[in-house]
């Protein structure tokens, strides 16, 4: 199974919206800190393939 990095990123958004409600659930900052770091662990594979597609197009 090839998971693209658009995928990955959608994944990290889940983990944000999943963090927030468990830190409405507890009463805890815990679990949004969770989710975020993973949200913006997530995002870099996008990240990398854009600046990849741009740094090609702009060599060309």
């Amino acid at each position: 199974m090839n998971i693209t990095p658009l995928q990955i990123y959608f994944i990290g958004q889940v983990a944000i919206v999943t963090g927030a409600w468990g830190m409405d659930l507890t009463g805890s900052m815990w679990p949004m800190a969770f989710g975020a770091s993973t949200g913006c662990m997530c995002t870099a594979p996008l990240v990398r393939q854009l600046l990849a597609r741009w740094r090609e197009r702009r060599s060309r």
